[in-house]
């Protein structure tokens, strides 16, 4: 097939060169179509259950809505896992499912199974927006001077929010602050007492004075006259004039009651920016799978649209936008391949020492890139930071260099001419065309590991290993076809016969120095050996981690502060920590999120709140790196009493929340019944992680605490007045939040209409004064029916897999994530035991890193005997596959010692690295043994065939393997932001190659020298 390939190549080499514009034009058009992302989505396929539930306490919205859901929700086909979240007035379950699970599909089956939950009528669950961990790509502030608050998230709810779904790829915008706007009857007790009513009498008149009729029509000629009755409520005097009770002729209206007015209603949280303190905020997420940079360019001009609908006095201030962290992560990926392009390019000149070859070599980069982007369009698989910058030119170019240098070499040897150069073409191609393509083989049976990764690490490798193994399959292709005919034109007067003066300086001494290695074969092999027995000792120096962190550019905060407090009480205290962070020079906007949005989308209670720290670009830093700004801002804001603190980025956060459940990097979970032992075990836990060096942003779920006004209804009481548990309950609602009766349209806006009782002076004594009508029309204190209580509650409640939870979270600074979660297991295992019935889990990042280690101790193996199996296929001879398998534990070494050299830790991105080195590795071994076994076929002594086969491949392997390394140089010193995965992956690469080429040039013949068979069949060797 490769032979027939060849020669319709170069028979039809006008067709060839057709095809290959032929790829260049759907390369780029599939380029511009290709979604590009700073960062892959690596969240699980997953669903939101919000059910709002105001005024209610953690442990009723547990136990009549979060528990009577997870039980209807846990039946659904291909769940993973349940987690919950409940809080006042809110419960938030999160289902997730299984890898390549169909969103819809999964959206639909939760959808059908929360209609047979029984939970309370006024309780209504809704699904959350159908957007991932990093689809927060827009966020902008809304500020008015002239505005009052509730009206301005009134225009952000029903104007803005609207406006920008209309743009394609935008699936919901949450809103921030302000609070929602309602009506209000705010009742006088007194009155309510004179005019002895009741207040079921209040809410069933307002709710009944406030609906349109639909009646009949009534003909009139040919045309029908449609009758409507319209009673709809449409200003605060309407609401004024609703008759409750006529009395002796005399109407009682709401206005004798009470005042009507407009306010909002139970704040969740409050948002502020720089000094202002409260704002409304709207933050644009995309929908799940569109692509970023199409999205953010919709938004763009959206907003140009929007800022005309604006009221005058209405400012719309942006301050964060995706687009900036991918142009800045692509344009460190795109300067360091560009910079290894033009590495690779001169070398090649330099080594090949032909203009012409260099530029038929270099020709293969581009077009394999764009053979890759026209698969990538097809399988829509979007262009990220490591599928581009995990590419490296010079394994690109790997076979074109060897097929190239092989056809000069056979035409500078016999310069023919005429038509005897396209013949000669094809005789050199086919001599390294069958070993090209079994190394190419290996090059993508390496990368199957990745392909087999999970969550989190297959969802940022699996697109770069598809993506090297698409432009290595290109580079196949075309150092088959366009390779040669290139080179039938180019070369239609024979190249002359001369080398490279650097390749004549490395030469001399490799000559002298391979034969002593063949002579005396046994000292490089046990040299090889110490090496690899120093790398292995290298290895358990290493730290240990899951992967680099993506510097983002930009700081989030979270800051807890002791549990109970309120979002009155917590505001002064957010305003000054923003105040201490806008000190900073480096800082350009604080963004404050206090408690969580009204829509429920980001469960979390008074005592949390977040903050956004844009920072401006590093040239105009006080500090060389991050850390170090950290730590300065850590030490600023450490003297505000009562608060722990955890620094991170505003993805990382979300993409560590969304895959362990727990804000934090690190962290350790335990299961259990009674969350009063949970907290107990979790406080024991952070004090003994206190103590271990290198424990950072160390805080616990604190869940007990809520301080409760508890009003116990005494049953016998309230029957001797004829009063029902309901109207109790009913009074203590409109008492405190209100009770909503109805809704009040303003156009095409509506808002609620509340009935609550006046509360003058002290609302705790005005709740003990609380009168409750009974049916003779006595007035009952509420204290002679019911006892109140002062207590402690749960301020929240978490739970997974239907078992309660507390988390430890902390972060690992200043060294390896292995090393201290190792020290710290033992530590804690032994000091802190588990009552029976509960459980510890060590989760977040060190989970994932065991989970993708596990895989790999799986997967790998599989894979070496892959590559074996292929090189006997190759070979036909157990003898040199084996003698190729050396290859990978000389890329050990040189992997390993580059990473101990650089301070490196061991990563996934390292253990990809390795990965790579391997196929390229194998590549060289199965070049040079190829070269060998050809000399000894032509009737050569099998010293000497070991000699001229070395010779012969000295200047391929050798070019090649520098390529690579200086192709992967820029991204190995790169420390621009969206280089830190990169390195890892790019330095191993590098070392892998130094040791590997050294040691293949050198160890290998030794060791064919010393265990080949003394005879071997021409025959055989030919036919191999």
């Amino acid at each position: 097939m490769i032979t027939r390939l060849l020669a319709f190549a170069l028979h039809q080499r006008f067709i060839t060169l057709a095809m290959a514009l032929l790829l260049t034009v759907g390369g780029i058009v599939s380029f511009t179509r290709l979604p590009i992302e700073a960062y892959p989505d690596v969240a699980d396929v997953q669903v939101d259950v919000i059910t709002i539930w105001p005024g209610h306490a953690a442990e009723e919205v547990e136990r009549l809505i979060t528990i009577p859901l997870e039980k209807e929700l846990n039946g659904v086909a291909r769940v993973t896992f349940l987690r919950s979240t409940s809080i006042f007035g809110l419960s938030s379950i999160r289902v997730l499912f299984a890898d390549g699970t169909d969103n819809y599909w999964a959206r639909q089956q939760v959808q059908e199974r929360l209609a047979q939950a029984e939970i309370p009528a006024d309780a209504r669950p809704q699904l959350g927006p159908l957007s991932t961990v990093i689809g927060e790509v827009y966020r902008y502030t809304l500020q008015s001077e002239t505005m009052p608050l509730v009206d301005l998230k009134g225009l952000q709810d029903w104007v803005l929010e609207r406006e920008f779904r209309k743009v394609p790829g935008v699936v919901d915008v949450v809103s921030w602050g302000g609070g929602i706007k309602q009506y209000e009857v705010v009742v006088d007790p007194g009155r309510l007492r004179a005019y002895n009513l009741t207040l079921k009498q209040v809410f069933d008149a307002v709710a009944a004075n406030n609906a349109n009729a639909g009646g009949s029509y009534i003909r009139q000629g040919e045309y029908a006259l449609m009758v409507r009755g319209i009673g709809l409520i449409q200003s605060t005097a309407d609401i004024e004039n609703i008759v409750v009770a006529a009395q002796k002729g005399t109407p009682v209206r709401v206005r004798d009651l009470g005042r009507v007015g407009v306010g909002h209603a139970i704040r969740f949280g409050v948002l502020g920016r720089d000094h202002a303190d409260d704002l409304v905020q709207g933050i644009v997420l995309m929908r799940k799978g569109e692509n970023p940079g199409a999205v953010i360019e919709g938004v763009r001009k959206k907003i140009d649209e929007i800022k005309r609908l604006l009221p005058a006095g209405v400012d719309m201030r942006p301050y964060y936008s995706r687009d900036r962290l991918v142009s800045t992560t692509v344009t460190t990926v795109m300067r360091n391949l560009v910079e290894g392009a033009a590495l690779v390019v001169l070398l090649l000149s330099l080594f090949l020492y032909d203009l012409r070859a260099a530029l038929i070599v270099a020709l293969t980069i581009p077009l394999s890139l764009l053979f890759a982007f026209i698969f990538m369009d097809l399988r829509g698989i979007p262009a990220n930071l490591l599928s581009l910058g995990a590419i490296d030119f010079g394994i690109i170019v790997d076979g074109a260099v060897i097929m190239t240098e092989n056809i000069v070499r056979h035409l500078a040897e016999r310069r023919p001419t005429g038509h005897r150069v396209t013949r000669e073409v094809q005789h050199a191609a086919l001599e390294v065309a069958r070993p090209l393509t079994f190394a190419v083989l290996i090059i993508m049976t390496v990368y199957v590991p990745i392909l087999t990764f999970q969550r989190i690490e297959g969802k940022l490798f699996r697109p770069m290993a598809v993506t090297i193994s698409l432009a290595v399959i290109g580079s196949l292709l075309l150092t088959l076809t366009l390779i040669p005919v290139l080179s039938s034109f180019f070369f239609r007067r024979p190249p002359s016969e001369r080398e490279s003066p650097l390749l004549r300086w490395l030469r001399r001494p490799y000559l002298p120095a391979l034969r002593w290695c063949v002579r005396r074969p046994l000292v490089p092999l046990v040299g090889a050996g110490a090496l690899l027995a120093l790398a292995l000792f290298t290895f358990t120096l290493l730290g240990k981690e899951f992967l680099p962190e993506l510097d983002e550019g930009d700081l989030w905060l979270r800051v807890k502060f002791p549990v109970g407090i309120s979002l009155e009480g917590a505001r002064p205290y957010v305003h000054d920590l923003r105040e201490r962070l806008l000190a900073f020079p480096e800082v350009r906007v604080v963004v404050s999120q206090l408690g969580a949005p009204d829509d429920g989308t980001d469960p979390n209670g008074p005592d949390n709140a977040e903050f956004y720290i844009g920072l401006e670009p590093r040239e105009a830093w006080r500090f060389r790196e991050k850390t170090a700004l950290i730590e300065a801002m850590d030490r600023a804001i450490s003297t505000v009493p009562g608060i722990t603190t955890n620094f991170s980025q505003p993805i990382k956060d979300n993409v560590d929340e969304a895959l362990a459940g727990v804000k934090g990097e690190l962290a350790i979970k335990l299961y259990g019944p009674d969350l009063f032992v949970l907290e107990a075990r979790a406080r024991d836990i952070a004090k003994v992680l206190a103590g271990i060096p290198g424990v950072a942003d160390l805080d616990y779920d604190h869940l007990v605490g809520q301080p409760q006004l508890q009003l116990v209804v005494d049953r016998n009481a309230a029957a001797r007045y004829g009063i029902n548990v309901q109207d109790v309950q009913d009074a203590i609602e409109a008492a405190t939040k209100g009770r909503t009766v109805t809704e009040v349209f303003e156009g095409e806006r509506r808002f609620n209409l509340v009935v609550k009782l006046a509360q003058d002076g002290d609302p705790l004594a005005n709740l003990r004064n609380l009168a409750i009508s009974a049916p003779t029309g006595e007035r009952i204190p509420v204290t002679q029916i019911a006892e109140m209580t002062k207590t402690e509650g749960l301020a929240q409640i978490l739970r997974e897999g239907n078992l309660r939870r507390v988390a430890i979270k902390w972060s690992a600074r200043g060294r390896d994530m292995g090393g201290l979660v190792a020290e710290a297991m033992d530590k804690v295992q032994a000091r802190v035991p588990m009552p029976e019935g509960y459980q510890m889990i060590w989760s977040g990042r060190f989970e994932d890193q065991q989970r993708a280690l596990a895989r790999l101790y799986l997967i790998v193996p599989l894979v070496v005997f892959i590559i074996f199996i292929l090189l006997f296929g190759a070979f036909q001879s157990l003898g040199d596959s084996l003698l190729i398998m050396l290859n990978l534990p000389f890329a050990l070494i040189g992997g390993t010692l580059a990473l101990w050299l650089w301070g490196t830790s061991f990563n996934i991105s390292a253990a990809v690295g390795y990965i790579a080195v391997f196929g390229v590795s194998v590549l060289n071994g199965v070049v040079l043994v190829s070269s060998i076994r050809q000399a000894y076929a032509e009737g050569l002594p099998l010293r000497e065939a070991i000699v001229r086969g070395c010779e012969i491949r000295f200047r391929p392997i050798l070019v090649s393997a520098i390529v690579a390394v200086i192709g992967f140089l820029p991204a190995a010193l790169s420390h621009g932001i969206g280089a830190e995965i990169q390195r890892p992956l790019a330095r191993v690469v590098i070392g892998g190659l130094i040791s590997s080429t050294a040691l293949t040039l050198l160890v290998l013949p030794a060791i064919y020298a010393l265990f080949a068979p003394r005879e071997v069949s021409a025959s055989g060797d030919r036919h191999a």
